[in-house]
């Protein structure tokens, strides 16, 4: 299966939607199928017009679907316990983890994408986790939680819940529409780190993300691991309930 390139389509009311066009091949190398995977939902039947396409950044935005990635304005916890936007944060600086006290950034990554479909952020409102300010981020961002009391029925305290499976249309809302500013922060491991008072993850380099770094980045990172975060994963299916971030907030308050 290969990544062949991005297309741009646009709907009869002039509503653009990009998609990745993937090919397979036979043992022989001749194609055997073609697949169109969109990157928004499409409506069925519709007549949508071919107006762009891209052979360069397939591969890319294949990857940044599942990337962590922050919106602009997010206030990150640095090791002196100060709060700073995402965007000002620089290589170098020392923001707090969980896990390893004070860590310094090594990459940040930033891209404008149209906020649809897979791309469209989420935002976890103030209070919903108790947190004190919005908290917006990529859909396949996971958050931490420690529950006091395991309310879920997880079987375990820690946890990692991705944003788009606490969606609720009222304290968790996706926002849909327009275009967003994404921001990705990279330590020399994958970590856990304060975002508007929620921990939540740092990038973690795999197969996939790794070509949404620069070449040279990701070259200094080749042992990128996320030991000690591994199986605390909360499947979609347990918090397949209107209640479930009413739950985990409750769970984790002292």
């Amino acid at each position: 299966m290969h990544l062949d390139c991005t297309i741009t389509l646009m709907s009869p009311d002039g509503q653009i939607t990009d998609a990745i066009v993937l090919v397979e091949t036979d043992p022989d190398g001749d194609i055997a199928q073609i697949y169109l995977l969109p990157l928004a939902r499409l409506s069925p039947r519709a007549p949508y017009a071919l107006v762009g396409m891209d052979r360069s950044d397939a591969v890319t935005k294949f990857a940044q679907m599942t990337c962590a990635r922050f919106t602009r304005g997010t206030h990150i916890t640095l090791a002196s316990g100060a709060q700073k936007p995402i965007e000002a944060l620089v290589v170098g600086d020392r923001v707090l983890t969980r896990n390893d006290g004070a860590q310094p950034v090594r990459w940040v990554g930033q891209s404008t994408v149209r906020a649809v479909g897979d791309f469209a952020p989420i935002c976890i409102r103030a209070g919903a986790l108790n947190n004190d300010r919005d908290l917006i981020v990529s859909p396949d961002h996971r958050l931490f939680i420690y529950q006091r009391k395991d309310r879920l029925g997880a079987g375990r305290s820690e946890l990692l819940v991705k944003a788009r499976h606490l969606v609720n249309g009222e304290s968790v809302i996706v926002q849909d529409g327009g275009f967003v500013d994404y921001f990705e922060l990279l330590f020399d491991s994958h970590q856990i780190i304060y975002a508007e008072g929620i921990a939540a993850e740092s990038m973690l380099i795999n197969t996939r993300t790794k070509s949404s770094v620069p070449d040279d980045v990701s070259a200094q990172l080749s042992t990128h691991s996320s030991a000690g975060l591994s199986g605390l994963d909360v499947t979609e299916a347990l918090l397949d309930r209107p209640d479930a971030t009413e739950l985990l907030r409750r769970a984790s308050l002292r």
